[in-house]
């Protein structure tokens, strides 16, 4: 009987678990902010560094959109940004651009 209790609240708590769930496109912005880390890792967050991988802070939204999803479908040729969109859904992509284009509001 206890067990059969058991198992009954394992089941509840990882339903609500999964119920409780933010969908992806309401991330936090700690999210968006650590998924961006990521990209800040290559790209500089100063426009004026003299590296050869471009800058992307405070660029126009969408045009750094379009450029992720060209990535992401393939459309523009890479090196690597190819598989690292490929690793974020449309939804974050769109994220990262807004993060990316307001950087000097931050």
């Amino acid at each position: 009987m206890e067990t059969q209790w058991n198992v009954r609240s394992a089941v509840a708590v990882i339903g609500l678990a999964f119920a409780c769930q933010m969908p992806v496109h309401a991330q936090d912005g700690s999210t968006v902010r650590g998924m961006a880390a990521t990209c800040a890792n290559c790209h500089s967050a100063e426009s004026g560094d003299s590296r050869s991988i471009p800058a992307i802070n405070s660029r126009d939204r969408g045009a750094l959109l379009q450029q992720l999803k060209d990535f992401k479908s393939g459309a523009r040729p890479a090196t690597v940004m190819h598989q690292l969109a490929r690793g974020f859904t449309d939804a974050q992509l769109e994220q990262l651009a807004t993060w990316f284009a307001n950087a000097e509001k931050r």
